[in-house]
This record gives structure tokens, C-alpha cells and sequence, in this order.
């Protein structure tokens, strides 16, 4: 106990003294408190209602909405959006929501956990509600085995924890089999026009995770997303408790079924991996103890953070913005889907890699290979911007999906890259940015596109 104290007097220190310094210290305090004191979190106080949110994808956004419709209702909501979401960030994120007695500041705590730092926070940290998005594989550094990252979780969870989990993913609906008693599931019904992917390159659900036998889709909507039962054993996608049955994007409403009766709510967003994230909300409010009511008046003043996805109009033509992970091939491949089926003509700009830990992480390109870049080879993709430090490696796989040289550009940095942008011909532009390119998108990209459509103007014509 001694040395939780020691750890927790220096972590308020640091946190106070970075603070003056005017940085956010994200993780530092944190990180320093977990040197002195390894059980940390142990003994560090806790609000009374504790929500974890963990998934390969998705897992920012979902935290972001459920955080923002607990405080409508006036809940005082600790959460670790400024911080990491590995254990220097939580033990961070806790320094700050106790006072110096080590009293809970806060009513409830919702938590983006990180798949592997599972071992750490689980240990002595049980939430209330626990929420996967799904498991994919996902940096091949880190996370590229979904196997080994289902046991990291499955095998730290705890019992007494009610789960909420994806049923359309044969994966992450395992978790908590034969232990949690609570499970409940979310899932999206086959919606109007949607076909049967086979074309994904990655398919983690192609064998039984249980005997190894083949997996028999009915209806596959992406990689082994959909549902499924295994050629051999038992093993099925299991029945939905909360279930998307149909999208109004023209009146952008949702409607899902659970209870024995269908409830309406506003639609967040077009992109379907966000559906899923906004019917987990929907279950855990639910859960939470909310009526379809008051949750929909919770989703109606909810939109997709600026950091994930934001829109400008530039002259004519739509700039839509969206943030994905590098090293990610699923999140990139969603993306290009998403470019394919946008309506009219459209440029892409690309600016996918890593490079907070540019001198280790850029020098990959494996992932390049595993996400589906072949929906951008489309008679509606009139260009393809590829900018940073491995565009023409970019380029080289682009060329392998198809694409025609002369639609790529490339460029060494962003803003040479974005020097060759044009703005002629098309409707929509596209830009895919890592989510460490946050700030250059903002103070930079976003003014420069802003600037040449302004250009174009007062010369009467698009300018290169």
C-alpha cells in the first residue's frame, strides 16, 4: 500500500505539473504511477458503473457516443478519449477522476481498452458492461493472429461482467462461452441490394474456431462478417437480441428489433460498419437501463467525432474526410468499399501510413497487400492521390489491383501531394488519413483544397 501511495501522490504531481507546462498528459502519470506501483489499478478509487469497450475496429466511436449520451442525462462520465487506451492510459485516465483522498470524482467510467492490454486492466478492473465491436486481424506487428487476441480477452474477462458482443462475427460472439451468464448480441439484418461478398482478400472465418472444419455462410457481408454455422460441429452465428432490420438513409433512420418490438431511431451515419457501432449503443443504453424513447433522443443529437469523419463542400464538390487506422487492411478495405459505391465521380486521396513511429512502422507495407484496394480500380475513381513516405509503394500495389497508371499521382510529402490535386471532373473528394495525420489534415490539407478551389475561381478554371 505503501507504494500505491508513493505512485499516486508523484501521478498527481506529474499530471499538475504537465498541465502547467500546457500539455494534456495523456499517459505519462499513468505510466509513472505503474513503474512505482505495478498493481496500480488495484488500488486506485473507481466510479460505481464501469463500461469497457474493446474491438479491432470501431472501438473510438462507439465510447465516443455512449459518453455523449450519458452526459445528455446529466451523468457525470470519466473517460480516457485524451489519453491512451493501454494500461499508462487508464492508470492516467484514474489519477484524474479521484481526488486526493483517492474518492471517485465521477458516477461512471467508460473505457476504449486496447485487445492486448487485456491482462493488464481486467485484472483489476471489472466492468459493469463490456462491449466488442468485433476482432479482426489488424497490425501485423501486434494484432495479426485474431486466435491469440480472442484469448488475451476471453481469458481475462471477468465473469460477474455482462457482455455485449457482435453476432454477426463468428469470432468475438465467443467471448465469455461457458462463463459470462449475462451475453447478449447486436447484429444487422441483410439490408435492401446488399449481395454476398466473396471477393474480400482477408477472411479470418473461413474454418470453425472450435474443430477447424469449414464455415458455411449464408450470407457474408464482409470478410467474416454475417452469418454462418460450421460444416461439422454446432457451432452457429448466434440469435440476435438487438437486430438492425432496416436503414432509411433517405429519411436517416435506423430501426432495430429487440423486445419482442421494433423501435425507430436516427441514423448516425451511412457507412454500415457504423450501423453496427451505433446498435451496440443501442444495446448497452438498453441495458443500461434507458427506454427506445429517450435513447433516441439521446442518437439525434449524436453525430461521427470530427477526428473519425467530417465533411466540407469546396465549390462543387464534396470533401468528405475519414480517419483509418494504419496497418489495418479490414478498416482500409471498408474504406475503399465505401469509395466504389459513393455516387458520381470521385478523386481519393490517400495518406494511410503510420508515421508517429516513422523510422520502425513506415518501412511496412505487408498490409498494402491485404486490403482490398481493388475497389478503387472503378470507372468512377477518376484519380488516386497517394502522398507520404511509401507512395510509390502505394502506387506499385494500386497497379497490381488494376488501376491504370494514369490515375495514380504520388507525392513525397502530403502538401506536394496536394499541390497535384485537381478538383475538375469530379464530385467527390475522398481523403483517408491515419489517424496520426489528424492535425497536418486539419492546419494544412483541409485550408490548401480550401484555397485552390477559391483560386480556380477567380481565374475562371481549375488550377494544378
Amino acid at each position: 500500500m505503501f507504494r500505491f501511495l508513493i505512485a499516486f501522490l508523484l501521478g498527481k504531481l506529474a499530471k499538475a505539473a504537465l498541465k502547467l507546462m500546457g500539455r494534456r498528459a495523456t499517459h505519462f502519470p499513468g505510466k509513472l504511477a505503474v513503474k512505482i506501483c505495478p498493481d496500480f489499478l488495484r488500488y486506485v478509487g473507481k466510479p460505481g458503473k464501469i463500461i469497457c469497450v474493446t474491438g479491432t475496429n470501431g472501438k473510438t466511436s462507439t465510447c465516443n457516443m455512449i459518453e455523449d449520451a450519458l452526459r445528455q442525462d446529466g451523468v457525470k462520465v470519466l473517460d480516457n478519449s485524451y489519453g491512451s487506451n493501454t494500461l499508462a492510459g487508464i492508470s492516467a485516465t484514474l489519477i484524474d477522476g479521484v481526488n486526493l483522498f483517492n474518492k471517485p470524482k465521477y458516477e461512471t467510467m467508460v473505457l476504449e481498452v486496447d485487445e492486448r492490454s487485456s491482462l493488464h486492466i481486467y485484472k483489476y478492473i471489472t466492468p459493469d458492461y463490456f462491449i466488442c465491436t468485433n476482432l479482426f486481424r489488424d497490425s501485423l506487428m501486434r494484432n495479426a493472429h485474431t486466435e491469440y487476441i480472442f484469448k488475451m480477452i476471453n481469458d481475462y474477462l471477468p465473469a460477474e461482467s455482462t457482455l455485449i458482443l457482435n453476432g454477426d462475427d463468428i469470432i468475438s460472439s465467443r467471448l465469455g462461452e461457458g462463463k459470462n451468464k449475462n451475453r447478449v448480441f447486436f447484429s444487422v439484418d441483410k439490408l435492401p441490394g446488399e449481395e454476398t461478398e466473396n471477393t474480400n482478400i482477408i477472411n479470418d472465418g473461413r474454418t470453425c474456431p472450435v474443430c477447424g472444419a469449414k464455415m458455411i455462410y449464408t450470407f457474408k457481408r464482409y470478410h467474416h462478417i454475417g452469418q454462418a454455422h460450421c460444416s461439422h460441429c454446432s457451432l452457429e452465428s448466434p440469435a440476435s437480441d438487438y437486430e438492425v432490420t432496416t436503414a432509411d438513409y433517405k429519411n436517416r433512420t435506423v430501426t432495430v428489433r429487440y423486445h419482442g418490438a421494433e423501435h425507430s431511431f436516427p441514423l448516425i451515419s451511412d457507412t454500415i460498419f457504423n450501423i453496427y457501432n451505433e446498435v451496440a449503443v443501442v444495446a448497452l443504453l438498453t441495458e443500461y437501463g434507458y427506454d427506445d424513447q429517450k435513447i433516441a433522443a439521446f442518437l439525434g443529437k449524436l453525430h461521427i467525432t470530427a477526428t473519425r469523419y467530417s465533411e466540407m463542400k469546396v465549390g462543387d464538390v464534396n470533401v468528405i474526410c475519414t480517419m483509418l487506422k494504419g496497418f489495418n487492411p479490414i478498416a482500409c478495405s471498408r474504406n475503399c468499399h465505401t469509395a466504389k459505391i459513393t455516387k458520381g465521380k470521385k478523386a481519393v486521396f490517400l495518406m494511410v501510413d503510420d508515421t508517429n513511429h516513422e523510422r520502425e512502422d513506415c518501412e511496412n507495407v505487408a498490409w498494402y497487400y491485404e486490403a482490398d484496394l481493388e475497389y478503387l480500380n472503378d470507372d468512377s475513381i477518376v484519380r488516386i492521390y497517394a502522398a507520404g513516405p511509401r507512395a510509390d509503394d502505394m502506387k506499385y500495389r494500386l497497379l497490381l489491383a488494376g488501376v491504370p497508371e494514369e490515375k495514380i499521382i504520388t507525392g513525397k510529402n502530403e502538401m506536394d501531394t496536394v499541390s497535384k490535386v485537381s478538383l475538375d471532373g469530379i464530385d467527390t473528394l475522398m481523403i483517408f488519413f491515419d489517424m496520426f495525420r489528424f492535425d497536418i489534415l486539419e492546419k494544412q490539407i483541409k485550408p490548401a483544397i480550401a484555397k485552390k478551389s477559391a483560386a480556380a475561381g477567380q481565374n475562371g478554371g481549375e488550377t494544378a
